[in-house]
Parts: C-alpha cells; structure tokens; sequence
C-alpha cells in the first residue's frame, strides 16, 4: 500500500529535459537593455554531447514596436525559429522587472522551456510538463538539497555574518543526516 514506486506513472517530459531560459540570466547578460538590439549564441549539451545550439535575439525598443526575444537554431535534431514577447514592469523605487509572455497561455512568466521534439518554448504549464522533483524519491530530493546547499555555501561572501553562515553550516548537516537516515531504512527493508 503505497510503497516506493507505486505511484501512477507518466510519460510527461521534466524541467531536466528540456532547454530552459531564464530571463533573470537574461538581465545578468545585460540582453534587457533599452533602446538596445543583443545577440548571444547559446550552447546546451548533455551527458557530453550538445543537443541544442540557439542564437538568442534580445530587441527592447529598438526595431521592433514592443520588446521581444527571437530564438533561432537547433536543437534536439529540429529547427527552431520562434519569437517570444516581453513585458516590464516597473519597480516601486527604480528599475524594472522582465517578464515574458507564453505564447500558449498568455501568462507572465520569467523561465522559457522547450520540451524534446518541439519548436516553440513556453511556460511550463503551457507544455504541461512536469518538475524534475516531483518525480524523486526523498534520497534524491535529499542529495539535490544538499547540492544547493553547498552551493549556496560556496556563494556567500566573505563578509557575510557568521550567524548566517552557521545556519546554512546546520540545514546541511540536516539534510545529510536525513538522506543517512533514509538509506538507512532502505538497507532494513532489504534485509
């Protein structure tokens, strides 16, 4: 009744498989601009080959009358060509916030994805598809906790206030005693 793997299973594509543009990473790469045309090639690989090479087109308020984001190229054997338009909304103090807007939902998203086998990139509720951690067992959930945590570790400045620090130090440690503790249970059940 309910164990590890009894669960109803799909054929749903995961946020792992699919190429994904974040428009945070976007404004890092200053492509949101204005008054500004950019262009960036892109390469995506997986387990040592590339499965996605994209040209991304950022024009706000240049040529075209509202700003957008014209992806070209290949991936996953297919040619890609699509337009994806963008949105601003202004800050309460200065600057703005990027948005784009899914062509299958009209929704204001900030992520792109575009599932294996298909041309247009979308929201992912548009493609329906699912995320990677919804999928995982909690020793996996676990061990991808743990990653971002020591990410995230790695990532702090050397200024940043020892209180903070040593709680980061203490939800790791947590989240590694949770995954000893589940293969722990695993072994049990085995023997």
């Amino acid at each position: 009744m309910g164990g590890y793997g009894s669960g109803r299973r799909s054929n749903r594509w995961t946020t792992d498989d699919c190429l994904r543009i974040n428009l945070a990473n976007l404004k890092q790469l200053d492509m949101l601009k204005r008054h500004c045309m950019t262009r960036r090639e892109q390469v995506w690989s997986q387990y040592g080959q590339t499965i996605a090479e994209l040209t991304l087109v950022t024009d706000v308020h240049c040529l075209e009358p509202s700003p957008c984001l014209r992806v070209t190229g290949r991936a996953f054997g297919n040619t890609v060509d699509c337009v994806v338009y963008l949105e601003e909304q202004p800050l309460p103090y200065c600057g703005e916030r990027w948005y784009a807007l899914c062509p299958r939902t009209g929704r204001r998203i900030t992520v792109l994805v575009l599932p294996p086998g298909h041309v247009q990139f979308a929201s992912v509720t548009g493609w329906n598809v699912a995320y990677g951690s919804q999928r995982e067992c909690p020793i996996h959930r676990g061990h991808r906790a743990i990653y971002k945590a020591q990410e995230r570790l790695k990532a702090l400045s050397k200024y940043t206030r020892t209180p903070t620090r040593e709680r980061l130090v203490d939800r790791l440690i947590e989240r590694q005693v949770f995954v000893e503790e589940e293969i722990d249970k695993l072994a049990q059940m085995v023997f």
